[in-house]
């Protein structure tokens, strides 16, 4: 699988487990369950080891704001909606 294939893969996945669409995630809003899959999105982009630079292009951020979200990911999800944890690994393991 190419890493374009893997990056949309991946977005298709934390859709399907969030029950949100591709096009909602890679969206700016703000809702905060949109928020959540972003940020579940790009922490397993990061953890698949997907440059930085290819993450922002695809998911049309800076690198500034993929930083972020790597900075960010713990916090959020140790804070905020207990099914960011949740969905993240159920990602991580449907692409073992």
């Amino acid at each position: 699988m190419c890493k374009t294939e893997l990056l949309e893969h991946i977005i298709a996945l934390v859709a399907n487990f969030t029950e949100l669409t591709g096009a909602q995630i890679m969206s700016k809003s703000r809702r905060p369950e949109i928020v959540d899959a972003r940020y579940i999105a790009v922490a397993v982009m990061l953890k698949k080891n997907i440059s930085v630079y290819r993450i922002a292009a695809y998911m049309n951020m800076s690198e500034r704001s993929i930083y972020r979200v790597m900075e960010q990911f713990d916090d959020r999800a140790g804070y905020g909606d207990p099914m960011i944890e949740h969905y993240y690994k159920a990602v991580l393991r449907a692409l073992s």
